[in-house]
């Protein structure tokens, strides 16, 4: 009996453990009713997405793919934009490429705009050219990407969007 009653438990505590999300950063609140996370998905292609929680409903907002390597969340904060809360979000992806004289990493910085108990893109930050780049040596060049943290994205934002 003692067997049993431990192979239950075995498979009913690992069935809730694989039920859990898996979050990699977050929930961070927004407001009362609403939150923010990233959770590593099932997709090989697009391993890791940006969900919106609000009144009990979740929103997948994007998905960041596989590029040269599995996508890393470097940080995520808030930062105003425009007098709107955005929720701001650094991925980056190793490169190695012997071949080409590729040994670095590539980072996108991604904004996202809460505005009326909703989550949307922010186009702005998505076109600007200045928040992606390279880190490392690329095709026998060194290249340095500046904005790898919370602090240089925040003064580069101030600067460009908060004027």
């Amino acid at each position: 009996m003692r067997k049993f009653i431990y192979v239950v438990c075995f498979f009913l505590f690992h069935s809730y453990a694989l039920a859990q999300p898996d979050i990699v950063q977050g929930p961070f609140k927004l407001d009362n009713d609403s939150s923010v996370y990233i959770k590593k998905e099932i997709d090989i292609d697009y391993p890791l997405a940006l969900y919106f929680e609000s009144n009990g409903k979740k929103n997948k907002v994007e998905s960041y793919e596989v590029d040269g390597s599995d996508p890393h969340v470097e940080t995520m904060f808030f930062a105003d934009i425009d007098n709107q809360k955005n929720v701001i979000v650094l991925i980056s992806w190793k490169q190695r490429h012997p071949a080409e004289k590729v040994n670095g990493t590539s980072y996108q910085v991604y904004a996202y705009t809460f505005y009326s108990k909703s989550l949307s893109i922010n186009p702005y930050v998505r076109k600007d050219q200045n928040l992606n780049g390279l880190d490392g040596e690329f095709d026998g060049e060194e290249l340095h990407f500046k904005y790898k943290n919370e602090e240089e994205i925040k003064k580069y934002i101030n600067k460009k969007y908060n004027n």
